[in-house]
């Protein structure tokens, strides 16, 4: 790229960035997209990859009438689970440029990019509608072996050929972000792989960002925010924002169901976080939102009616607090059906919930995809004491850790448990996870063990409950949550270090209240790879 082409896109940031300023708004709007994938053995991985394509534009269309300013697309978005070819989408891998080293403009350079159909139609997505678009792909790197390896080709060089995969090729879960001008800005691979068969661990696991004229945000793809990594990337001082495509997978406890998990993560780590993912509830996966560090919740959707939702908000510039003038906007949730139909949802999002959703209860889901199913983690750590009575104080310990619970409510009709657990978590035996956590749950006992399903729904009006415990850790996650999963209002509940207190100001029934601790420090990898 010549150095005037570079001296014309740099004043034109500084113009862009100078008039967003000037307007002296304290707000951005954002829209994130929940997407139903188009799937089926009738097509071919093209024409699979271009129908979806086709939904991200449909949402951007809709999108840009709102004046959004970042929009979220989820993990594999394009690429919906195939099982009888699990690895179909790594014949679309593109090679992803790195913005650190290189000019990468797809929609403007059709020539250099003719191999690249994906980041030329989301580069031209974002040009066409004037918006940031955050979006994930697969990156493909031919494994390259040097005498020393540098920061930009550290993912794909090797210094013994010995290394290199048997085909030479890398294969990386990738996440980019292209600005309104269609110039790609941010390129980031995925750390922790969730059972992907076909993708590469990279080298370089330091934190990726991005600077706009509404803030800067750090990026993260689905399992990664189970991590420290980018934990540590929101601590840096200027960032406001976290982009997070994901293909989410819904698990009991409740606190490791989507939307409950990012509102809490935004509240903790004091980021505001934009959450797309996939819907398909058989996989247990659906749950998106937009998210304020002070408010929670301002827009979300968690519901397996089968459906591809896009949701806008406007997003506070500041993680402090809610600006007066963001009040003048309405969120807005739009449903996306299979005809490409866009129909607004006024009011509450309905849920379709089943009272039970276990596979360890149900069994396998069936094809229909409304049939929604979540997954457990193991629970056998956890000392659990069933509630008696409509008032109670409980105290209980595990592993030195320590809990207690006031509670008051109307009735006892149903069951509920408070669960107290300061052992590690075994996640897959593929990582032990660093916990401290105390719950009040709607559960039942199976085959005689304790809270072992999980109901989603609940009549129990609880007046009010307290949660405190000793953690030993800054990281501790709220979670306050209603029947059906819905995120209780954030009025209603209030989180204070080591405590959270929840009073029932309008007669709704609880589900789920939980301090969930994490001690990254504790945190141990016990397997190279997940595996089925």
């Amino acid at each position: 790229m010549e150095s005037d082409e570079i001296k014309v896109l740099l004043l034109f940031a500084i113009l862009h960035t100078s008039f967003a300023v000037s307007n002296g708004l304290d707000y951005y709007t954002a829209g994130v997209f929940e997407i139903k994938q188009v799937n089926g053995p009738w097509y071919s991985g093209q024409e699979i990859i271009k129908k979806n394509l086709d939904k991200y534009f449909l949402a951007a269309q809709v999108a840009k009438t709102h004046k959004v300013d970042i929009m979220i697309y989820p993990e594999e978005g394009l690429f919906p689970d195939i099982e009888a070819n699990e690895t179909w989408f790594i014949n679309y891998a593109e090679d992803v440029p790195d913005p650190r080293g290189e000019f990468a403009n797809p929609c403007d350079q059709p020539d250099k990019f003719q191999n690249s159909p994906i980041l030329r139609n989301l580069s031209c997505l974002a040009k066409a509608h004037n918006f940031y678009v955050v979006a994930d792909l697969i990156d493909v790197k031919k494994c390259e072996v040097k005498f020393m390896c540098d920061k930009y080709d550290i993912d794909h060089c090797r210094t013994n050929p010995k290394d290199c995969p048997e085909d030479g090729k890398f294969n990386f879960n990738t996440l980019v972000v292209f600005n309104r001008q269609g110039l790609l800005v941010a390129r980031y691979h995925k750390r922790h792989l969730f059972f992907e068969q076909g993708i590469d661990v990279p080298r370089d696991f330091d934190n990726v960002y991005f600077q706009t004229e509404f803030g800067n945000f750090t990026v993260d793809i689905c399992f990664d925010l189970l991590f420290s990594e980018v934990v540590k990337g929101a601590e840096s001082s200027d960032v406001t924002g976290l982009a997070f495509p994901t293909w989410w997978f819904d698990h009991t406890p409740v606190f490791y169901f989507a939307t409950p998990y990012q509102q809490a993560w935004s509240m903790t780590n004091k980021v505001n976080l934009l959450a797309a993912n996939v819907h398909d509830p058989r996989l247990g996966s659906l749950g998106s939102g937009i998210y304020s560090a002070v408010e929670g919740a301002l827009v979300y959707t968690h519901n397996p009616d089968g459906l591809s939702k896009l949701l806008i908000s406007n997003v506070p510039n500041s993680t402090e607090y809610i600006p007066q003038d963001m009040s003048s906007f309405d969120t807005k949730f739009y449903y996306v059906s299979d005809d490409d139909t866009v129909t607004e949802l006024k009011g509450e999002e309905p849920r379709n919930f089943r009272s039970e959703c276990g596979e360890n209860v149900l069994g396998n889901a069936s094809k229909v995809i409304t049939d929604y199913r979540c997954h457990q983690t193991e629970v056998q750590q956890y000392t659990f004491v069933k509630l008696v009575g409509t008032e109670g104080n409980i105290n209980t310990c595990s592993n030195g850790f320590c809990c207690s619970l006031k509670y008051t409510a109307e009735s006892m009709d149903e069951t509920f448990y408070f669960g107290v657990s300061g052992s590690p978590l075994n996640f897959y035996q593929m990582f032990s996870f660093g916990v401290q956590s105390c719950f009040l749950a709607r559960c039942e006992p199976v085959n005689g063990e304790d809270c072992r399903n999980y109901i989603l729904k609940s009549s129990t009006i609880f007046r009010s409950v307290e949660i405190q415990g000793s953690f030993d850790t800054k990281h501790i996650y709220p979670f306050a949550i209603n029947s059906d999963i819905h995120l209780t209002d954030k009025d209603e509940w209030n989180f204070d270090k080591t405590s959270i207190v929840y009073q029932n100001l309008r007669r709704k029934p609880l589900l789920f209240l939980c301090l969930y601790g994490r001690l990254y420090d504790k945190d141990k990898k016990l397997k190279d790879k997940m595996e089925k």
